[in-house]
This record gives C-alpha cells, sequence and structure tokens, in this order.
C-alpha cells in the first residue's frame, strides 16, 4: 500500500471520527451560553417591569393570552401528520437549510425522527433538547492532500475527485446513522420515528373529494389569472392518446384555464402575490421568473418543481397502490397494483370523471332520440277510431289486474267451493 494511499484513509477516518463531537458539542455549548445569558436578563427585565407596574397601577389585571396556533413539532407525535408538516416546514428556509432534497439526508427523513430546523444547518429534538449541526462541505485541498495527489500520469484530479466523492458518501452515512443516534438515549423519538405513510396526502382515491380539492386550488390561482405563466409543463403521459385535459370541465360547465388547471393538478396553490407554493414539501416558486419575452427559468415543470421527497411527484412519498390494468407478457391476468404519486391519482380522478359525464350525456341524448322520434304505431299516427279501441283494451287490461285483488269475488269463489 502506497503512502499516499495510507495518507487519504489517515485522513478519511479523522474526518468521520471528528464528526460527531463537532456535531453536537460547540451547538450545545454554544446553547446553555444564550440560555443562562437570556435567563439572568429576563430574570432583571421582570423584577424591574413588576417594580414598575406596582407604582403606576397597583389594581391593574394582566391578561396572557395563548398563541392561536398550537406547535406540536416538540411533542413526541410519530403519527400525528399534522405535527410532522410542522416540522417540515421549518426546513423551507433555502438560506438556513443548504442539504439538497436529492439527499439521503433529506429534511423529511430529519422531519420524521423529531428533528425541526432551528438554525443554519442545525436541527433540534423538542423532546430530548439535543441539537446537531450538519456540514457536507470537507476541505481536502491541504497541502498535505496536494504532497501526496502529484504523480507523473497527470491524474491527480481523478483522485482527487474520487476521494472527495468518498468522503462525501461516508458523510452521508454517518449523519444517517445520526438522524437516530443524536438523540439522548431515552429519547422516544430514539426507539421509533414516523412511518412510510407519514406524507401521504389523503383523500386522492375518493373521485369527489380529490376533484372538489382540485377546484379549490384552481379557484385561488385564478384570483389573478394574469400571474400565470404560458406553457406549464407536465410529463408526456399525460398527452399520451388522452384529451383529459382539454375535455375536463369543472361543475359549472364551463373550460377551465389550462396552465392553471395544470398547476391545481399537481398540488400548487397560490400563496401571495405572484407566488405559488405546495403545502406538502413547502417549495415556494416566483411567478414573475416565468413571464415575459426573456424569462429568468425556461419553463415552469408542474411535477419536477416540486422537492425530490414531495408526495405530489413521489410515488415513494405518497405510498398508495391502485389498480392501473392487467400484466402483460405473463400467464397472470390479475389487475397490478402500482405506486402513484398524487398528481397523478388526481390525473385518475379526472379520468374517472370524464368517463362518467360522457356516459351520462350517451345515455340522455338516446333517451331524448327515443322520445323526439316517433315511431310508425306512436300516438301521433293514430286516428280517433284507434285511439278508443286502444283505450278499450287498456281498460279492459286493467279490470283484469285487478280480478285477483277483488273481495267480493274471492268470498263468492268461497262460497261457491264444494263442501268435503
Amino acid at each position: 500500500m502506497s503512502y499516499a494511499v495510507e495518507t487519504k484513509k489517515r485522513k478519511f477516518d479523522r474526518i468521520l471520527e471528528a464528526l460527531s463531537d463537532s456535531a453536537v458539542s460547540p451547538v450545545r455549548s454554544s446553547l446553555n451560553t444564550r440560555n443562562n445569558a437570556s435567563t439572568t436578563t429576563l430574570t432583571q427585565d421582570s423584577a424591574s417591569d413588576s417594580s414598575k407596574r406596582r407604582r403606576v397601577a397597583p389594581t391593574s389585571k394582566i391578561i396572557v393570552t395563548s398563541s392561536s396556533v398550537t406547535s406540536l413539532s416538540g411533542h413526541y407525535l410519530p403519527s400525528s401528520r399534522t405535527a410532522f408538516l410542522q416540522r417540515l416546514e421549518t426546513f423551507r428556509h433555502v438560506t438556513q437549510w443548504h442539504i439538497p432534497s436529492s439527499e439521503r439526508i433529506n429534511a423529511a427523513e430529519w422531519a420524521k425522527r423529531g428533528w425541526t430546523c432551528v438554525d443554519t444547518d442545525t436541527v433540534y429534538c423538542g423532546a430530548c433538547k439535543e441539537r446537531v449541526h450538519v456540514d457536507l462541505e470537507v476541505n481536502v485541498d491541504s497541502k498535505e492532500h496536494n504532497d501526496h495527489e502529484r504523480d507523473e500520469d497527470g491524474t491527480e484530479e481523478d483522485d482527487s475527485f474520487a476521494f472527495r466523492t468518498e468522503i462525501h458518501e461516508g458523510l452521508i452515512k454517518r449523519y444517517q446513522e445520526m438522524i437516530v443516534t443524536a438523540h439522548a438515549e431515552s429519547c422516544l423519538w430514539r426507539q421509533r420515528g414516523c412511518d412510510s405513510t407519514i406524507q401521504r396526502i389523503e383523500g386522492l382515491l375518493n373521485t369527489s373529494i380529490a376533484l372538489s380539492a382540485l377546484q379549490t386550488r384552481y379557484d385561488g390561482l385564478m384570483i389573478q389569472a394574469d400571474e400565470i405563466p404560458e406553457h406549464v409543463s407536465l410529463p408526456a403521459e399525460v398527452f399520451e392518446g388522452t384529451n383529459t385535459l382539454d375535455d375536463f370541465r369543472f361543475n359549472d360547465g364551463g373550460k377551465p384555464h389550462s396552465d392553471a388547471l395544470k398547476l391545481a393538478l399537481c398540488g400548487w396553490e397560490r400563496k401571495g402575490e405572484d407566488i405559488i407554493e405546495c403545502r406538502h414539501c413547502f417549495r415556494s416558486l416566483g411567478l414573475w421568473l416565468y413571464r415575459g419575452e426573456s424569462p429568468a427559468m425556461d419553463r415552469l415543470d408542474a411535477v419536477e418543481d416540486h422537492l425530490e421527497y414531495c408526495p405530489w411527484r413521489s410515488a415513494e412519498a405518497q405510498n398508495t397502490e391502485i389498480v392501473v390494468g392487467v400484466r402483460e407478457n405473463t400467464d397472470d391476468s390479475r389487475p397490478k397494483a402500482q405506486q402513484l404519486a398524487g398528481w397523478s391519482l388526481v390525473f385518475q380522478a379526472m379520468l374517472k370523471d370524464n368517463s362518467r359525464k360522457r356516459g351520462s350525456k350517451s345515455l340522455g341524448s338516446t333517451f331524448a332520440s327515443d322520445i323526439d322520434s316517433p315511431t310508425a304505431g306512436s300516438e301521433t299516427s293514430l286516428t280517433p277510431e284507434q285511439r278508443e279501441k286502444k283505450m278499450r283494451d287498456l281498460l279492459r287490461r286493467i279490470k283484469e289486474i285487478k280480478k285477483p285483488f277483488n273481495v267480493k269475488s274471492l268470498l263468492r269463489r268461497k262460497d261457491k267451493a264444494p263442501k268435503p
């Protein structure tokens, strides 16, 4: 084994060994310092305020009002979707949380184990009060590294990239463990986190509920229809052999705005002026970036612009199976269950609604044509004599039908019956 390789391994081990101590202890010590300082200041301020209140208004009453929104993020509630979303929302600020959503230690993974983001790349557990600072940036451009990376073949750049990749993977694995092990030994989040269905968007399998929520999002977006950019993108499968979006109508019957419908289909809601957001991954988009002759962003992809762990985009996060067809090229003809993302489930609801409306329209038109087009034996083609004869026949048939229910007739039959 060469000296350069040994040096790499030693540096790699030192980085990983130092990670646990550097991630927890500095943050905790700074927290204690801030807490002590704030406690002292609070005590002095409270004493001063209380003495002033006694001098100025001795009979006044102090009314303490609690916040209208109760935070659940600090409690151990692994089955509460509301508490999970409150924790996940703390990671929404891109200036505070820099870990990519594509990483295995993304915000959703931390939130599933009870962590909230409280500072720059720093997570906190409200149950055990532990903190962890997450840092994936490692400086390997030291003089020691450069001295041993140079060789005559000019492969130092490849070796440096491989070394960085190795360190990055090691850090990811270590932080994956710390999502669980960084909790205190007695913390319940260390024993069990949220299950795989915690991110699921409920109600998407119910067509009426899914379409009602779709219309709510659509109506919100249409408050300022001129803000919506043109040519919103959807996956190609939406347009393969179907005109679902063009044929779809809400209950009012009018043709909806195409781009607003695409955004609502994929879970986007109006947040404020010129801003839309997703309330399941808490991504916000500024619509002004996608408008104009030379927009700052080329296109708005209604699915791909969600974060990777969002259930509107990820079938794994939505964790909902439905039957989508029959197995092909196999002897097994049983229907196949498949996991679908949230937007795809709403699209299936739109397909069902279109089919239902087409069936109702077809049935109604057939019934109307039967009524409006008279046949040869209809009332309009009969003479007065024929109508009178038809009426007599109808009355005779009615009398025959009523005979079994005639009480007097039944009694006469009983009297005429032979006695034994």
